[in-house]
């Protein structure tokens, strides 16, 4: 480092220092003078009770899970009392959550996982996608980081990431990733490692969360680390350490800040710079020292120590390497166990002190086994071959080799361990979906311009239309005036029809047709960006709002195109003798795929009665009364219809158990001038024409249409036709 870096490094650290200086007094003067936060959670509690205390409660639990531990068990457990005299399952499951994490962030494993397990149990019970998936991503890093176990913690965040996936919650999508990347780089499998480090960058960029972006980064060095790759690690490196500059000062970004120090410092050794190796060590302690971290000292310590080593002073390295595990033994920290040891054998062998570096290997070899290392475990049978061999001892050095030679053939041909069978199980169900994305994507493509060349040639017929209805109305009009005096008051009367008739088609097109066709166009422009960038997920996501969009959008113009043939008299009347049976049985089968999206069962109770009906327009009817019954059905509702003969009239009723109407729009039904068409309980939309055409078509029939309704109870339409 030359006279100008260092002293831009000086300075750069003294402003650090400075800031942290700043940083400390007011911590100091907030625990003389009291948080206002958390003075103000107390007096919540104090003066509330029910909710508003419990969630107090649960705020200072949150804010002290790592800081004071007492405090936030206390809160914590507080707080389910109260939740559970509130019978409130939801508040329940997050104090076992918080008590989950305090027990968690203060290494209480066991009663960490009870807690959470309950937490798990409770929010599955409320179908809370988003909290239960955070909460099985918890329980997979307790398995993790705290146990070791590989197995189990691989269990939990495969659930947690099809929980994620359902809430589209990024961040713990992202986190989850991070976590499985980081198992399979401890197995070997750098490739897949890449690949989710690289998943869990892009969630964590979906979600806006830029410290994860950064530790991802960070996470992406060190898989190149592991592979040797250095100079790739060195960029990584870098990047992730500008990111975490970037970032609001904290704890948590200070932290990271120092890990990337740490492992710049490495890779400058491992580079041949020790001096710089140094350095960066320097600067990570100082970090670690100012925001209390055991566990980052103690990673920075071992670090040192291989410095030292690197350097010859070996008394110097073994010094800082036992303050190292010292401090790791203290915090519980099992997966770091290894490295300490394997570097405790390195620097004896180095003094010729082969038993102590046998005894250090040993123990670091049973960690290592416990915790599923694969690297720490293959170095220190390395380590071991060759003490044995330099001893004379070459059938325990023959041994030990033969160990080292398996599980580098096994990290190489990436031989899984059963934990990691189950993360190449949800590696393959990932591939297996991609190749089914891509299977469907030209289905989807075709299907998207069938549905446009459908719309587009329906455009053209109800323009068509339009101009048949708009002459007739105009020419209608024109005589309407010619009419003597004594007439006025009925051609007024028949002109406000006519305007009302003209203004429902002129909304239709404006609003009703003109944003179905615009929401196409956006939708098939999102397609084709989406096709240049492979997102299959988006095109899936689009293909299916197109095609909801152009089946909402044909069946008005099915209706208009049959409105508008009634009212320029091309629809002829043609009764015949029908079983009702028959058009009944075909409306259901026509409408059953869309009951069927929503899971509704239609119940038809029909017997054998002849009626004299024009086929096609009973067709008509009974459609629009069960699509009208569907769209306005809950998911999983029933839908009823009875056919009786009654006094010389068959008597047909189609009923659901939907949403139901209020008086005032029960009195709008079956106007043109009135606007009561109303999303159906999945956002379906209408215009509520095929209600008025129905009634033109029952009335040609000279029969009656009626309606019985109320709100959230359901509604029962009544057709009546003469037999």
């Amino acid at each position: 480092m030359n006279k100008k870096e260092t002293l831009t490094y000086t300075y750069t650290f003294n402003m650090k220092r400075f800031k942290f200086t700043l940083i400390l007094a007011v911590l100091a003067l907030s625990i003389l003078w009291g948080d206002p936060h958390i003075d103000s959670l107390y007096r919540a509690i104090e003066n509330y009770h029910g909710l508003p205390g419990i969630e107090a409660r649960l705020e200072i639990a949150f804010e002290m899970k790592k800081s004071d531990f007492e405090k936030a068990d206390f809160q914590a457990r507080k707080a389910y009392m109260g939740a559970l005299e509130l019978g409130d399952i939801d508040l329940q499951a997050k104090a076992m959550y918080y008590l989950g994490l305090t027990h968690y962030f203060n290494d209480k494993a066991d009663t960490a996982l009870t807690y959470l397990d309950r937490s798990m149990k409770l929010y599955r019970k409320e179908n809370n996608y988003e909290q239960l998936a955070k909460v099985l991503c918890v329980i997979g890093s307790n398995y993790l980081g705290v146990t070791g176990d590989q197995s189990q913690a691989i269990v939990y965040y495969n659930e947690a990431l099809v929980y994620a996936r359902k809430a589209e919650n990024h961040r713990t999508m992202a986190i989850i990733y991070s976590q499985l990347s980081n198992i399979f780089r401890m197995n070997g499998i750098y490739q897949r490692a890449i690949e989710f480090i690289y998943k869990s960058k892009e969630h964590y960029k979906i979600a806006g969360f830029h410290e994860g972006v950064a530790w991802v980064s960070y996470s992406i060095g060190r898989i190149y680390t592991t592979m040797s790759l250095y100079k790739e690690a060195q960029k990584e490196y870098i990047e992730s350490l500008e990111q975490y500059r970037m970032l609001p000062e904290s704890v948590s970004s200070l932290n990271g800040e120092a890990i990337c120090l740490n492992e710049l410092g490495l890779t400058y050794l491992e580079l041949g710079n020790a001096d710089y190796a140094r350095q960066y060590n320097l600067q990570a302690q100082k970090i670690y020292s100012s925001i209390n971290s055991e566990i980052g000292m103690s990673n920075t310590l071992k670090y040192l120590a291989r410095i030292e080593h690197s350097f010859g002073n070996y008394e110097e390295a073994l010094k800082n390497l036992e303050k190292s595990r010292k401090i790791k033994k203290k915090i519980n920290d099992v997966l770091g166990f290894p490295g300490v040891y394997d570097l405790y054998g390195e620097i004896l062998i180095d003094q010729k002190n082969y038993r102590a570096a046998i005894d250090s290997l040993n123990v670091g070899l049973k960690y290592a086994t416990q915790n599923t290392q694969k690297n720490s475990i293959m170095s220190m049978n390395k380590k071991l071959a060759e003490i044995y061999a330099e001893i004379g001892e070459f059938e325990k050095a023959y041994t030990y080799r033969t160990t080292q030679f398996a599980i580098v053939d096994s990290i190489h041909q990436s031989k899984v361990t059963r934990e990691l069978t189950q993360l190449e199980a949800l590696y393959d169900l990932e591939i297996r979906e991609t190749k089914i994305r891509e299977l469907e994507r030209e289905k989807q493509i075709n299907t998207i311009n069938l549905e446009r060349e459908i719309a587009v040639k329906n455009l053209l017929l109800i323009i068509l239309a339009m101009t048949i209805v708009f002459s007739f109305f105009f020419i209608k009009l024109f005589f309407s005036n010619r009419q003597a005096n004594e007439t006025l008051q009925k051609n007024q009367k028949q002109l406000q029809e006519l305007n009302a008739t003209k203004d429902k088609f002129t909304s239709i097109i404006a609003h009703d047709l003109k944003s179905p066709f615009n929401t196409i166009l956006g939708f098939s422009s999102l397609l084709e960006r989406y096709s240049e960038k492979k997102d299959f997920e988006k095109i899936k996501e689009f293909s299916g709002h197109l095609h909801q969009v152009s089946t909402q959008t044909y069946k008005l113009l099915e209706n208009l195109l049959e409105w508008s043939q009634s009212q320029t008299g091309k629809i002829t009347f043609t009764p015949k003798a029908l079983d009702i049976r028959i058009p009944i049985k075909n409306a259901v089968d026509l409408m059953a795929p869309a009951a069927k999206r929503k899971q509704i069962e239609i119940i038809s109770d029909v017997s054998t009665i002849v009626v004299l009906v024009d086929e096609n327009m009973l067709h008509t009817i009974l459609q629009n009364l069960l699509s009208n019954a569907i769209k306005y059905s809950h998911p999983g509702g029933k839908i009823f219809i009875k056919a009786e003969e009654k006094s010389g009239t068959l008597k047909l009723k189609i009923k659901d158990e939907g949403v139901g109407m209020g008086t005032d729009t029960i009195q709008k039904l079956f106007h043109i001038d009135e606007t009561v068409s109303l999303p159906g309980t999945e956002g379906e939309r209408g215009t509520g024409l095929g209600l008025i055409l129905s009634k033109e078509f029952i009335e040609r029939h000279r029969g009656e249409i009626s309606v019985e309704s109320e709100k959230d109870k359901g509604s029962c339409f009544i057709v009546e036709l003469p037999l």
